[in-house]
């Protein structure tokens, strides 16, 4: 076999390999799939990521927001807690926890300061300090 022929053959091969597109459906494929974007503030929610109209009106009348928070955008009751940013090394001197952000994979029991949780309803990457020192570090979504 000549080298022509070999490259020949080669090029038949490797076309047997792969799938063709079907006629006059390449551009329905193609628009078909959804754009990756970020949700607007105003996107439905799927049904039981609701709060029923009961429990906003609850919310709102102890003080609370209600929000969309996670990946799923679930709808909840926040409620703020006032010493929000307020630097700390004990979840004692918060309202809620001691927060070391930026510290997810220091060691446990390393020595660092953190900063009290704005609410009630923490997502995301963070540490949990005790003691001057980092307890867990943990994600939440």
């Amino acid at each position: 076999m000549t080298l022509r022929g070999g490259c020949l053959l080669a090029v038949f091969v490797l076309a047997a390999c792969t799938t063709p597109e079907p006629a006059g459906e390449e551009d329905a494929t193609v628009a078909s799939e959804p754009e990756m974007t970020v949700a607007p503030e105003n996107m439905p929610t799927p049904p039981g990521l609701l709060l029923s109209e009961k429990d906003k009106a609850t919310c709102l009348a102890n003080g609370g927001t209600v929000e969309r928070r996670g990946m799923m955008q679930t709808e909840t009751c926040v409620t703020a807690y006032s010493d929000a940013g307020k630097v700390c090394t004990d979840g004692d001197d918060c309202e809620g926890k001691c927060l070391a952000y930026g510290q997810v994979g220091s060691p446990p029991g390393a020595k660092v300061e953190g900063i009290c949780e704005r609410d009630d309803r923490t997502f995301g990457c963070f540490g949990i300090v005790e003691d001057g020192a980092i307890e867990a570090g943990l994600c939440v979504d």
